[in-house]
């Protein structure tokens, strides 16, 4: 009972746009949040460059940062970071994109759990080469 649309140039085109979109969307939301949210630095300071960059360092080593507890490595997939995220991005309002869709996100798609855990993982990277 699925439906079946012919992938034509010009709708290839309109999707990868959407995507585009909601990945650059997706991206300027979740920096601050993550940020914020493991207590990156908003300094220029060496001192404070060296800290982020260690900091990221850790989080990435055996992809800390996709865990509740990111210390303890428990609770995988479960962490308030992910959750805020999603939050804002599609749940923000009644007319967001999660609320009028809701159908599409319960449960949550995995591939969108993997947006968000990729843009984070691209934060955190983008840290480490700032600090080099």
């Amino acid at each position: 009972a699925g439906l079946t649309v012919q992938l034509t140039p010009s709708l290839v085109k309109m999707m990868t746009r959407c995507t585009s979109h909601i990945c650059g969307e997706l991206k300027t939301k979740m920096c601050g949040l993550t940020a914020s949210f493991f207590g990156f630095w908003a300094s220029c300071s060496i001192a404070a460059i060296q800290a982020n960059r260690d900091l990221a360092e850790t989080l990435k080593e055996g992809a800390s940062f996709v865990f509740k507890d990111w210390e303890k490595k428990s609770s995988i997939y479960k962490s308030d970071l992910m959750q805020s995220g999603i939050n804002d991005m599609w749940f923000a309002n009644c007319i967001d994109k999660g609320i009028v869709y809701a159908s599409y996100f319960d449960p949550l798609p995995v591939k969108l759990i993997a947006l968000v855990l990729t843009v984070v993982n691209l934060f955190e990277s983008s840290v480490i080469r700032c600090g080099s």
